[in-house]
This record gives C-alpha cells, structure tokens and sequence, in this order.
C-alpha cells in the first residue's frame, strides 16, 4: 500500500497515467497528514517523508526506513519481509 497526502483525484490520474497500479493507494488528504503524523512522517513543511514499513498481520511495524532520495533498495526490503514471514 502506498500512503500520500495527496488528493484521491491525484492518486487516480497518477494510476492512469502508470497504467495501472497493482496496490492499495491511500490519500491522507484531509484530515491532512493524519496517517503520516500517527507512523511520524509527516514534515513540518507538511509533505510527507519518504518512509517504507513493514507492518506484520497484526498490525505491528516490524520494520521502518526512511530515504532522503531515490528509489528504496528492493533487496533489504525483500530481506524484511522475509524475516516477518519465518517470524
């Protein structure tokens, strides 16, 4: 799932746009940044920081990193995941 405080119109046209996206998008547009302040990425600015969870079934971040720039690295995500999986 990905988590942004933009609109829902935003989200939509950026899915068409990618033709498609294969996950959850949720717009923390209003209340703004409700989300993104309860998993403490929400910048004074108001945008959000560029964050990757892992949250287990039960609802527990087994799992947190945030990235100034670029794309994550899929690898140490992969790695984490697997971890919560062999618990």
């Amino acid at each position: 799932m990905s988590v942004s405080v933009d609109s829902p119109f935003s989200h939509k046209a950026f899915a068409e746009k990618m033709g498609g996206i294969g996950f959850p998008m949720l717009s923390d547009f209003y209340p703004h940044g409700a989300v993104c302040q309860t998993y403490d990425c929400l910048r004074p600015q108001g945008f959000p920081k560029r964050a990757v969870f892992v949250i287990d079934k039960q609802g527990v971040v087994r799992w947190r990193k945030e990235y100034e720039k670029g794309i994550p690295d899929n690898k140490e995500l992969l790695a984490e995941l697997d971890k919560v999986r062999k618990g």
